[in-house]
């Protein structure tokens, strides 16, 4: 079996397969987590299961279009390839079609800890895995009032969460900043100290299990009467009964191949890192009024994540989206070090409707593909690993894999 991408996706992917006793060899032409993978915010983002095409979407298109720095913005420049997606964006967002993906989202992040807690193990990863949950903060009741339908509705999907008041905040994070009244706790929710690291190891568990690395750019799928060969590489080609397609952003190119409708698009993110921020905090920091989150690290670090652009996956960065969450998180826990402070962007593979392609190919044998995670990469990875690893080898399926098929669009 073959894994085309070395992406979180992809590696645990190759691992459940390679734990499952099938012989896998893992493909990308770079090193493995060096891409998107990189610097992501961290999280098992487990209380997310409400599409980002929430109902009224559309009143809010005109202000990302005018706010460059805004949570979410589009980059005027590349609206007329962003339209069609844009347009798929908009009709995911009518009620009964957010409610149907809300359950399909559900049924994926449900299983998320229990997917994720055998590959921890096994890979020695427990010390990066913080089960400490996470805090949304708002500013006062009225600003929790305005979104407590939908706390209410994560609720009904089974995301446990606690409302507190200012006293029992401050009495949980004292390293927060005075003045936020309100905040939703979610014990669920954990995070890695170092995603790049978190990743990385469980890359080097799959090469103790005796899975393959070949560093090499696929390049397209070798079929042969209606099924799969292997791959075509830059270097040659390399056979296989069985190939996922797990290229993150990039995974469209395959999906052309086979003339397959897979609107997939770059849902940018940037982070600022600072290694020496001194800020002693436990859990993962949500921030509701002002879009971003602090991922606590090792030795008193921060990592500011957050906003969306889209744009091109090829377009330059707007690094003053990175720089603006330093204010943002001034707001939050205070002053900080910014002493080797680093920025980062990466392309988040995009899907209108939020939920990942985790699934065959309709007509052709052996061919799966597993993309769109967007900004739940990390969270997903070892549960499309699970689920693909039952597809592939006729297993009892846990998850009805139907809302996640490619042949939706």
């Amino acid at each position: 079996m073959l894994v085309a991408g070395a992406g979180v996706v992809g590696i645990a992917t190759a691992l459940q397969l390679r734990l499952a006793g099938c012989e896998v060899v893992l493909v990308d032409r770079g090193e493995p987590a060096m891409a998107t993978s990189y610097g992501n915010a961290g999280a098992f983002a487990v209380s997310d299961v409400i599409p980002l095409s929430e109902p009224g979407v559309l009143a809010r298109v005109p202000g990302w279009m005018l706010d460059p720095l805004g949570p979410l913005a589009v980059r005027w420049r590349y609206l007329p390839t962003l339209a069609p997606w844009l347009a798929r964006f908009v009709a995911a967002s009518r009620p009964r079609k957010v409610a149907a993906l809300t359950a399909a989202l559900a049924a994926l992040l449900g299983r998320v800890n229990d997917d994720y807690a055998p590959l921890i193990g096994r890979a020695g990863l427990d010390h990066l895995w913080r089960r400490h949950g996470n805090l949304t903060l708002y500013r006062d009741e009225a600003e929790f009032s305005a979104v407590a339908a939908a706390w209410q509705t994560k609720r009904a999907h089974g995301v446990r969460w606690r409302k507190l008041d200012g006293r029992e905040l401050a009495a949980l994070a004292p390293a927060l900043a005075a003045g936020w009244q309100v905040a939703v706790e979610v014990p669920d929710w954990s995070h890695v100290d170092d995603p790049y690291l978190f990743t990385r190891g469980l890359f080097d568990a799959f090469l103790r299990e005796g899975g393959q690395l070949v560093q090499d750019e696929v390049t397209g799928v070798w079929r042969e009467g209606g099924g799969v060969r292997g791959v075509e590489t830059a270097g040659g080609r390399i056979m296989a009964d069985c190939v996922v397609i797990a290229c993150g952003v990039w995974s469209d190119r395959f999906a052309r191949q086979g003339r397959y409708r897979l609107p997939l698009e770059s849902e940018r993110g940037y982070h600022v890192t600072l290694p020496k921020a001194g800020v002693p905090l436990h859990h993962f920091i949500q921030c509701a009024s002002e879009s971003f989150v602090i991922l606590p690290m090792a030795g008193g670090a921060l990592r500011l994540a957050g906003t969306v652009e889209l744009a091109h996956r090829d377009a330059p960065p707007d690094w003053r989206r990175a720089h603006i969450l330093l204010d943002k998180a001034r707001r939050i826990v205070g002053d900080f070090g910014t002493e080797g402070m680093s920025v980062w962007m990466g392309n988040r593979p995009s899907l209108p409707d939020t939920l990942p392609v985790i699934g065959p190919a309709p007509d052709v044998r052996g061919l799966y593909f597993a993309t769109g995670h967007g900004h739940l990469g990390l969270t997903l990875a070892a549960t499309t690993g699970a689920m693909l690893t039952e597809q592939i080898l006729g297993g009892a399926m846990a998850t009805d894999p139907h809302p996640y098929r490619l042949d939706r669009f």
